[in-house]
């Protein structure tokens, strides 16, 4: 690495350290960039160009990389629905297939809202960095948006998210799923732990930095999911709505759990790649 000279040769021998991404070379981009202070694409410019010495942190930045550390950790942030989000290791990196999660409530959301006419009420349950509420609350001030999470740490970043992208806080609560939430609401959203522990051991066997916690649904990573489903039946007002993200995979299971709580109108959402990966469904009006 210290032979190279100009940003193409630097980037491609990075890129050969981290031989267990599958973007090797955006990922030596990402780092290069952050390093130097400037944008992916201004860098990209410059691959022809002669290297200055580089910063010891960028080496730092590769170590941990290759050793299966998540750029959104070194570099401390992730973008979501076209927003900028901190991230650190007290955190689960939100996925860009957890989008969806946000575009379902906020269908739902116009939906019910018909019959809840400025004063809409939605939760987010283990919401850790805060994504999908924030997210939410972003796209639709005038609803009332409140956040839930097991553990205080990782509503400590939510907070500081809700603070950065809205300017406000957010009404956040440690719960462990639902149990400890009070009120009433139109739309209760949910991306729980739902890996299967061995798939979970593996996964931090293989270098995640990502919170057990987090990840982990039990045996077959659904343990959780009927206990939350009771739950958000509860508190969710007449015709409003649950929707929880899972594996594709495991949706005809969690889909017969919502039948089986009571909820009608079960429907799915597919993710960018195509896969069931949420499912929704309604309390019933009467």
């Amino acid at each position: 690495m210290n032979t190279v000279s100009t940003y193409r040769e630097i980037l491609n021998a990075v890129s050969e350290s981290f031989s267990g991404s599958e973007t090797p070379f955006l990922d030596a981009c990402l780092l290069l960039a952050h390093s130097l202070g400037l944008s992916r694409e201004s860098l990209l410019a410059r691959l022809p160009e002669q290297a200055p010495p580089l910063p010891a942190g960028f080496y730092e930045a590769v170590r941990r990389r290759s050793e299966g550390e998540s750029i959104a950790y070194i570099l401390g942030k992730k973008e979501f629905f076209g927003r900028e989000f901190i991230v650190d290791s007290r955190v689960l990196v939100p996925r860009p297939d957890t989008e969806i999660l946000v575009v379902a409530a906020l269908e739902c959301g116009d939906l019910a809202e018909r019959d809840h006419p400025g004063r809409l009420a939605v939760h987010d349950a283990c919401t850790g960095s805060g994504a999908v509420a924030v997210s939410i609350a972003a796209e639709r001030p005038g609803w009332t948006v409140s956040a839930s999470d097991i553990s205080e740490a990782a509503l400590e970043v939510a907070r500081a998210n809700a603070t950065k992208l809205l300017g406000k806080p957010l009404l956040l609560r440690v719960s462990n799923l639902l149990g400890a939430v009070q009120g009433t609401f139109g739309i209760i959203t949910a991306n729980p732990p739902y890996v299967p522990s061995h798939e979970t051991d593996a996964l931090l066997r293989q270098g995640w930095k990502e919170p057990r916690l987090a990840l982990d649904g039990g045996i077959d990573g659904l343990s959780l999911i009927p206990e939350l489903i009771s739950q958000a039946y509860r508190l969710l007002e007449p015709g409003g709505f649950l929707l929880v993200e899972t594996d594709s995979l495991q949706v005809p299971a969690v889909c017969a759990m919502f039948e089986k709580a009571g909820f009608v109108a079960i429907f799915v959402k597919r993710d960018l790649a195509g896969r069931d990966r949420v499912t929704g469904g309604r309390k019933p009006r009467a």
